[in-house]
């Protein structure tokens, strides 16, 4: 079976969508363009970049950071496919990190320094012990949140970073505990935060679940994370209120943690069951990723 017959199997609920006309993503963005509760500039729904507004929210306050969207025009790029998010969050979270450390050269770009996805995975580790792409070709399913951290810290090792994953159990991490952690981040220019979350816990659920995205800017008037999307071709930028974010990062991925096998299922007339009991899932909150100095 070709990649491509297998990619359409393993996304055939987006190809429903599309060929019952529910597919809808422009629609759906065109009815989130304006902020709620004006007069509290509090958001309490999600302000996409199809909108001025949502670019004018990107001013700056003693307590409020847009650097880091700033650091992520450095190369922020669409994932390659559909199970590439954290692969994309990953390579857009080291190139926003430009003139710190020393980025996986991609050799089709010698000698500009820039990490492309496929450089990531080309690293010696991360094809030793999470995916050798020389022999699969491409994931086919999507890393968990400790993977995502493995992956950045392989190609961050020696430079001084470190990447630290945080599992968030709403049973045991508290929400403005959290939203605090994540704020304090996105306040030092010297770290970045990536969040692994849920689509349907910030409004998205139609469009998928699982996914990565980096964060770009804190609001404190909103009260509001700027996600990244790295799926540009279903959403553009978005501001999501706090509350939001804590609820979509504190949900539980049921393969958070596995092995990959140099065998490509067949979706087309194997269950996800059977093929994630084959990979050994392990299941986990998602949660968010800081990037810092190890020091």
């Amino acid at each position: 079976m070709s990649d491509n017959h297998s990619e359409t199997w393993y996304h055939s609920w987006e190809m429903h969508l599309l060929q019952t006309s529910k597919l809808d993503v422009l629609g759906h963005v065109q009815q989130h363009t304006l902020i709620s509760n004006p007069d509290e500039r509090k958001l309490n729904d999600l302000l996409y970049f199809n909108h001025s507004a949502a670019y004018q929210e990107l001013k700056t306050s003693e307590k409020s950071s847009a650097q880091d969207f700033y650091h992520y025009q450095e190369g922020w790029e669409a994932q390659v496919t559909q199970s590439y998010c954290a692969v994309a969050t990953s390579a857009a979270a080291l190139n926003s990190l430009r003139g710190k450390i020393d980025l996986p050269q991609d050799e089709i770009y010698i000698p500009y320094p820039w990490a492309t996805q496929n450089a990531l995975l080309l690293n010696e580790q991360v094809k030793q012990h999470i995916f050798n792409v020389q022999k699969t070709k491409r994931l086919y399913v999507g890393l968990g949140l400790s993977m995502a951290a493995s992956l950045l810290n392989y190609n961050l090792n020696g430079q001084g970073y470190m990447a630290e994953a945080h599992s968030v159990d709403p049973t045991t991490f508290e929400k403005d505990e959290t939203i605090k952690m994540i704020k304090k981040a996105l306040l030092d220019d010297k770290m970045r935060v990536v969040i692994n979350y849920d689509r349907g816990g910030i409004g998205q659920g139609p469009y998928g679940h699982g996914h990565f995205s980096p964060l770009g800017a804190y609001n404190e008037e909103l009260d509001a994370f700027l996600v990244m999307d790295v799926a540009k071709y279903k959403y553009p930028p978005v501001w999501v209120p706090s509350a939001k974010v804590f609820n979509a990062i504190s949900t539980l991925d049921t393969c958070a943690n596995f092995t990959y096998t140099d065998r490509l299922p067949d979706f087309k007339t194997e269950s996800f069951l059977s093929i994630e009991k084959e990979l050994g899932c392990q299941e986990a909150h998602r949660g968010f990723i800081i990037i810092k100095p190890d020091s």
